[in-house]
């Protein structure tokens, strides 16, 4: 075994598929309003979306705020419509928990980390509802230690705070806790925020164009085994 002990682990795009889900909430909600979701308009929301969670991670808009204006914007300045903008995030919240589907090597890493005796969690910033119950259907709780939610503990990524939370309540240390996730600005940095070590999990072969230097790049989720 390595000198890591405790793995850290993003959810979204990293051990679940969150495009896969995104589009199957997407189309259910936008035909709610009787609206057709074509790429271009799945794409501008998409963009609209990294946008609004950007401006959460550096502080620019409260939780409150995020869950209040994140669709009634959204609808009110490209469709021109004025929708409920809680009810209508919960109602994407129900159709986005529906779908677990798996990023492609999860449930082998997970194996194999359960085998070698890691302490495994997960760190997100997502919703418990949606995360808890993609989680149950997925059958990823089993290989848990805990699970931390940004909306549960008031901090989120990248936040050192949030990392200082998690590692006070599994007994953790830097030097053996290590932080996997594909997001470059919320967990490498974050990871960095806190002086961890961080694996950017990078499937689409992305160009870094950040100052950020993670510790290991991985393209696969089966070549943490060469880490760990």
């Amino acid at each position: 075994m390595t000198a890591y002990q405790n793995i850290l682990f993003d959810l979204d795009d990293t051990l679940l598929d969150y495009g896969a889900a995104e589009s199957h909430a997407l189309k259910q909600l936008f035909s709610d309003f009787n609206l057709k979701l074509t790429p271009t308009v799945k794409q501008t929301f998409q963009n609209y979306n990294v946008g609004m969670w950007q401006r959460f991670e550096r502080n620019e808009l409260t939780w409150d705020q995020l869950m209040e204006h994140l669709f009634a914007d959204y609808f009110k300045a490209y469709h021109q419509l004025n929708v409920p903008g809680r009810e209508t995030i919960q109602t994407y919240l129900k159709y986005l928990s529906n779908n677990h589907q798996l990023v492609s090597g999860t449930r082998t890493v997970m194996e194999y980390l359960k085998q070698n005796k890691y302490h495994v969690y997960a760190v997100t910033n997502g919703q418990k509802i949606v995360q808890d119950q993609r989680l149950k259907d997925a059958k990823l709780l089993q290989y848990f230690d805990d699970i931390f939610i940004s909306q549960v503990i008031g901090l989120q990524k990248p936040n050192k705070e949030m990392f200082d939370f998690v590692l006070q309540h599994i007994n953790g240390h830097r030097n053996n806790t290590l932080m996997i996730g594909d997001s470059l600005s919320s967990d490498i940095q974050g990871g960095i925020n806190a002086h961890l070590d961080t694996v950017w999990f990078n499937p689409h072969s992305l160009h870094n164009s950040t100052r950020l230097k993670p510790t290991f790049e991985i393209h696969r989720l089966t070549e943490l085994k060469a880490i760990l």
